[in-house]
């Protein structure tokens, strides 16, 4: 390992998150300047550094000396300790004081404020604010060091670092040596491997208590989130936990008490929660309880009628019983859950009640929600109110996985309205609740046939069920009136009298016999057929529900990029793992991140490659278009993103599409239930083309839920409310 002494004279790329540096470096011991690579956390330029490393050869930027370990050399002359002090970085000093300290404290000053701020109280036209502002610097680039170098020294990425010291600050260091696993529970993206990873790397036993009491919680957590389910027993815990563990131990139960000791797992009879899905539950079914208390507004009935007939000549609609049944119960009402299937009406519905409530309360604030961004564009395009995530209107911090907006800082809403509903988990749920004190009115809009929540919690179907809420079921096809074989086909479904005679009655559904190694060549067919037609990438969708196989996404993706967007000389591409990106690809946002207004589900457009051998900082780069919302993506977001001209059902919840190409094969049967092969049908709005087995496809419509998520929402809101809490 080589050794140099000098200073950084210029820095051309630095990360405040990776802390990453590529920067000019001139030592003493070397003729001329040379570039340095690597990770430092806090970055001056002149100030004096001792590195130590390799030179490296890059193939496009040559010779460079890859950081591998540094410290800061304090300056030690008055010229040095005058450029330093006057830095921007001590916001009020300047020179003049900077010169007074280094005349009253002489070459060794910087040492002495280190080791004794109070030796500032000497230096004349010091004050209290600037002693404090000099030390806070000098303690924070010292901090920060040490931080690094604890990641440095056990090769671990600095991808987390900024997160981690924000969050334990002056902890930092103390809780990754006696307690690495304590991470999990407090830094959002940080599992059980991560943490374990840390604990081996810094010399943590695998049968170390802390690691074998967060295995536990882990395990748990797994399952839940593997299930959606909101608990799980003692057995599945067990068997989960020594899978994680993989060695043979016997004190689970031990392990199990420390954890409920702790408070991090709620134990009710024989069902095992975390805190956090327990917390919710309870959440959820308290909060209900407490609304459903509020007094009913008293209107006058003629009033109500006269606004709606305007409502209606302004819609161009005349509402039915069962339509004006809905719109009286929400006025009566402080909650209440509109469900049906596609064509019933429900869209017409909210359009009447947005109207009508502003009509009695002009003043008030009304707040439109969904779970991902498509969906909260489509309600805003509907109701005509500007509509936003669930994690936008709560203000979430993705690096502190905190909602900003809760019990300490509510919304300042009196109507919320959330659509797609049946995608709200738990734990969204409660943080919602949570931050709804003010709210005198819910509005809950889903359809109950559709797929749950990716996360823990069937939130929508436990409410139905508790018979607590009032519950506007629609029934009536509007849309099948005028001969939509997509709803129809859907309501065959839902009401389970499905007949593969369909297929030949209506002209917008298909399905298409075919094995699996024929899906690829037959979306090719259709889905070209549909572009010489003049549909475009974001009219057509196709869905499958598994990754690997012949016909996978990952093999439908490939065949579309093609399609949808050849090679061209003009085009940069980038390989990343398996997945070969080009400028003009459909995206997938796979996560939140609220700091760029970006959410799980959202799709996009690929309109920029930035490869690193173009890029001054060495950088890959990709920068991706949402709706006019470009967001940059460094290399280590790239996981972020997928391909989005194949992707899964689940993924496609919250959109809709002009034509929906789905397949239903014998490689996907273990998947194929009901809700799922319901939830992929509607997000069609035109056409429909379903490749594969009947037999398959009839299979997976008679599979409902076999595996029913094991949940107590329904149970909390019977047992924690009264029959007299909902009379009227």
């Amino acid at each position: 390992m080589m050794e140099y002494t000098g200073v950084i004279t210029h820095v051309r790329f630095y990360s405040q998150d990776t802390k990453f540096i590529v920067a000019t470096f001139d030592s003493q011991e070397e003729d001329k300047p040379f570039t340095i690579t690597g990770s430092m956390s806090y970055v001056y330029e002149n100030e004096r550094y001792r590195i130590k490393g390799e030179f490296v050869m890059h193939p496009r930027y040559g010779q460079q000396f890859q950081i591998q370990s540094y410290e800061i050399i304090l300056a030690d002359n008055r010229d040095d300790i005058i450029h330093y002090l006057s830095s921007p970085l001590f916001k009020g000093i300047g020179k003049m004081q900077a010169e007074k300290i280094a005349d009253a404290l002489g070459d060794d000053a910087l040492n002495m404020i280190r080791e004794d701020p109070s030796c500032l109280e000497i230096v004349p036209g010091m004050t209290q604010r600037k002693m404090e502002a000099i030390v806070k610097v000098m303690n924070d680039q010292s901090f920060d060091q040490q931080v690094l170098s604890f990641f440095m020294e056990h090769d671990l990425s600095t991808r987390f670092m900024g997160v981690i010291t924000s969050f334990y600050k002056d902890d930092t260091l103390t809780i990754l040596r006696n307690n690495p696993y304590q991470l999990i529970d407090d830094i959002d993206g940080i599992g059980f491997k991560s943490a374990d990873t840390l604990a081996m790397k810094i010399g943590f036993t695998i049968d170390d208590p802390h690691r074998l009491t967060a295995a536990v919680k882990a395990a748990l957590n797994a399952l839940c989130f593997a299930t959606g389910s909101t608990y799980a027993s003692h057995d599945d815990i067990k068997k989960a936990y020594h899978r994680l563990i993989q060695i043979e131990e016997d004190q689970f139960d031990e392990y199990l008490e420390a954890n409920i000791n702790a408070h991090s797992i709620v134990q009710e009879e024989d069902r095992y929660y975390t805190k956090e899905l327990h917390d919710s539950e309870v959440t959820i079914a308290s909060y209900f309880k407490r609304f459903r208390r509020i007094m009913a507004e008293e209107f006058d009935e003629e009033e109500v009628a006269t606004k709606l007939k305007n409502i209606e000549t302004q819609l161009g609609i005349d509402y039915d019983e069962i339509q004006k049944d809905a719109i009286t119960t929400f006025l009566k009402e402080p909650v209440m859950i509109l469900t049906g299937g596609p064509g019933t009406g429900k869209t017409t519905i909210v359009q009447g009640i947005l109207k009508l409530y502003r009509a009695f309360h002009p003043d008030e604030e009304i707040a439109l929600a969904a779970p991902t961004g498509r969906a909260a564009k489509r309600l805003s395009d509907l109701s005509g109110i500007e509509a936003t995530t669930i994690h936008r209107l709560l203000k979430w911090d993705m690096h502190t996985n905190h909602f900003s907006k809760n019990e300490t800082d509510p919304l300042d809403v009196q109507l919320l309205v959330v659509d797609e509903f049946s995608m709200v988990d738990s734990l969204l749920m409660s943080n919602l609740l949570k931050a709804a004190p003010r709210v005198r009115k819910i509005i809950l809009i889903g359809d109950d046939q559709q797929l749950p929540s990716v996360s823990p919690g069937r939130v929508l179907a436990d409410l139905i069920e508790s018979q607590k809420i009032p519950v506007i079921a629609l029934n009536h096809v509007y849309r099948q009136e005028e001969g939509s074989g997509i709803v129809s086909l859907a309501h065959s479904i839902r009401n389970d009298v499905y007949d593969s005679s369909i297929f030949g009655e209506h002209n917008d559904i298909h399905f298409t016999l075919c094995q699996n190694y024929e899906v690829v060549p037959y979306v090719k067919h259709v889905v070209s057929k549909a572009i010489e037609n003049g549909y475009d990438v974001d009219d057509i969708q196709v869905l499958v529900p598994m990754y690997n196989g012949v016909a996978g996404i990952d093999a439908l993706n490939i065949m579309l990029q093609e399609l949808f967007n050849p090679a061209d000389s003009f085009k940069q591409e980038l390989q990343v793992g398996r997945r070969l990106y080009r400028e003009g690809d459909r995206v997938l946002q796979l996560k939140n991140r609220p700091d760029d207004d970006v959410y799980n589900g959202d799709i996009g457009t690929l309109v920029e490659i930035i490869p690193k051998a173009m890029d001054a900082n060495q950088h890959d780069r990709m920068i991706v278009d949402f709706d006019g919302n470009f967001v940059e993506y460094p290399s280590t977001d790239f996981n972020n993103l997928t391909h989005a001209y194949c992707m899964s059902v689940h993924k496609s919840q919250g959109n809709e599409f002009k034509i929906v190409v789905m397949a239903a094969l014998s490689d996907y049967r273990i998947m194929m239930r009901k809700n799922l092969l319901y939830t992929a049908i509607t997000r069609a709005k035109r056409s429909l083309f379903i490749l594969g087995s009947h037999q398959v496809f009839t299979n997976g419509l008679k599979r409902v839920d076999d595996e029913r998520r094991l949940t107590t929402l329904t149970s909390r809101m019977t047992r924690n409310m009264r029959i007299a809490d909902f009379e009227d």
